[in-house]
């Protein structure tokens, strides 16, 4: 069962999940008792709009798990292989919903935008990690992300997801019982208060005077652009130089085909290019590049319409 810290906690139980004071509240159930009856429609009523995308985000990686289309005949090989996300997508997602996504017009393509921004991230935080030495990840909006437990991390490494308290609940509830390959710390939180959450953060083990690895992963989309700056400088002023970042882009074509048909409306509208939004992340203190999504379609052999784009920085 996922251990909860109470009183301020100074440290995180290594290879178990943990949560810091004031941020997963309760008696140390991680939610099962309270909710393990619950049906996933109606789990799935109760999420916002951000978190039934965070969800959905965890079905591609699933289908993401068996392949997907190459531009070629043959399938390219799975670049990721994420059986812990089952488990919360059995909990979370009716299977009626999980259908219609799964025969939708844009499945192959988000499939394949997911998988690749999976598979690079993965690649990125786990040379940085063994072979940089920075043994701690901040994720920034981790939603389902499973992470903690599918990727073979150093020893004494530390994980801190922040996300709100519902997606920590019911991530609790699937997966507490399992031990990760790390020490986890849950952190209710959001990009509105990062700078709040990461001071609280050192209550359970994050050390802002060393490096650490920070991952912003499908979430500038959903931020207004004076908000993106501040997300960035809120990072740079609460870690060590050398510490380095991976973050996901897109690009406005995306976001007109999701609404095309017709969901994913809580995009904001001031969309704004890779480009400017690199501007915004070497702004706030980070020395950055852009992989392009033509660098991706070539190294993957896919075709991702030009709707991803990946950040690698590095704090100066």
């Amino acid at each position: 069962m996922a251990e909860v810290a109470q009183g301020g906690a100074p440290g995180v139980a290594g290879g178990r999940n943990a949560g810091a004071e004031g941020l997963l509240s309760g008696n140390g159930t991680g939610g099962r008792g309270r909710d393990a009856d619950c049906a996933p429609e109606r789990i799935w009523a109760m999420l916002n709009p951000v978190e039934s995308e965070a969800v959905v985000n965890a079905l591609r990686r699933w289908q993401c798990s068996f392949g997907f289309k190459s531009r070629r005949v043959h399938n390219v090989p799975a670049t990721i292989l994420d059986p812990y996300v089952r488990l919360i997508l059995d909990r979370c997602l009716p299977s009626t919903v999980e259908r219609a996504l799964c025969s939708e017009p844009l499945d192959a393509l988000l499939n394949a935008v997911i998988a690749v921004r999976t598979a690079v991230i993965d690649e990125s935080l786990l040379r940085w990690a063994h072979s940089d030495g920075v043994l701690q990840l901040i994720n920034v909006a981790s939603g389902f992300d499973t992470r903690a437990w599918r990727l073979r991390w150093p020893a004494r490494m530390r994980v801190f997801e922040i996300d709100s308290a519902t997606v920590h609940a019911q991530k609790s509830a699937a997966l507490g019982d399992i031990d990760t390959s790390c020490a986890r710390a849950a952190l209710v939180g959001g990009v509105f208060n990062l700078a709040d959450v990461l001071r609280r953060a050192v209550a359970v083990g994050y050390d802002p005077s060393r490096p650490a690895l920070w991952l912003v992963e499908d979430v500038v989309e959903y931020m207004l652009p004076a908000h993106t700056s501040q997300l960035f400088a809120a990072m740079a002023d609460h870690c060590a130089p050398g510490s380095r970042l991976v973050a996901s882009l897109s690009d406005v074509k995306l976001r007109d085909l999701l609404r095309r048909y017709g969901h994913t409306t809580h995009l904001v509208e001031e969309f704004e290019p890779p480009g400017i939004v690199l501007n915004r992340i070497c702004a706030a203190g980070w020395h950055a590049e852009v992989i392009l999504s033509g660098q991706l379609e070539d190294r993957f052999d896919v075709d991702l319409h030009n709707c991803l784009y990946l950040v690698h920085g590095t704090r100066l």
